[in-house]
């Protein structure tokens, strides 16, 4: 598999393309939404404002993004979630972390392929998008009336993925998230339910038993 960059016609348009990739990973690139092209995919982007960064550190670090993704090589969440906690203290807003690396922090076996970081006030925006923009390997952009109100991708030794919650839900509780130290830091994190739900709702049995086996341990004390 061969991944790279091109800049397209004279105008801000950019392809992200994957070439001679195996079908056995063919669902993860529809998934993203790339276009299939025979054996390979093309991803394009038009007239994103700073595009160029992205396309710059797709270059340089795509390829890993990918196969760490895939799960072709481990990807480090502790390192890039080391790398990224100073980052967050000095934008001063409220986060947490989400997904597989939430269940690993909560102390549930898992090997996450990334970081899925959250921003609960979807006025945030801005803030983090300016602080971020020159480091992401996909745009941040605000997608208003869906799931959430904006995503965006930094690279920093494994792939870094910022959610933003819908207005509606400003301003966020954090108390209902939960706590956990990391490296002498309090992070926080998604609750076990919410986690619980969350994988209920992608169909990952496997997850949910982990997830409710754990929750029943702690109650009676064991862990």
């Amino acid at each position: 598999m061969k991944l790279y960059v091109k800049q397209m016609f004279d105008w801000n348009c950019y392809a992200y393309y994957a070439e001679d990739v195996d079908e056995a990973y063919w669902e993860y690139f529809k998934n993203d939404l790339w276009w299939q092209l025979g054996d390979g995919f093309i991803k394009t982007y038009d007239n994103v404002p700073d595009f160029e960064y992205c396309a710059r550190n797709f270059a340089r670090h795509g390829e890993n993004a990918v196969k760490q993704q895939l799960k072709l090589i481990p990807a480090p969440w502790e390192k890039a979630l080391t790398l990224l906690i100073p980052e967050m203290k000095r934008l001063d807003v409220d986060w947490y972390v989400h997904g597989s690396v939430a269940l690993a922090l909560w102390g549930i076996y898992v090997a996450p392929k990334d970081v899925n970081i959250i921003i609960p006030n979807e006025s945030d925006f801005d803030k983090v998008r300016k602080h971020f923009y020159q480091q992401a390997i996909k745009p941040f952009e605000r997608c208003d009336n869906w799931i959430m109100s904006g995503l965006g991708q930094t690279f920093l030794e494994a792939v870094i993925g910022f959610s933003f919650h819908n207005k509606e839900l400003e301003p966020f509780d954090m108390n209902k998230l939960g706590k956990v130290v990391y490296q002498g830091e309090t992070v926080y994190v998604s609750s076990l339910e919410m986690l619980r739900q969350d994988n209920e709702r992608f169909n990952r049995p496997e997850r949910v038993r982990q997830i409710e086996e754990f929750s029943r341990r702690t109650l009676y004390g064991e862990v």
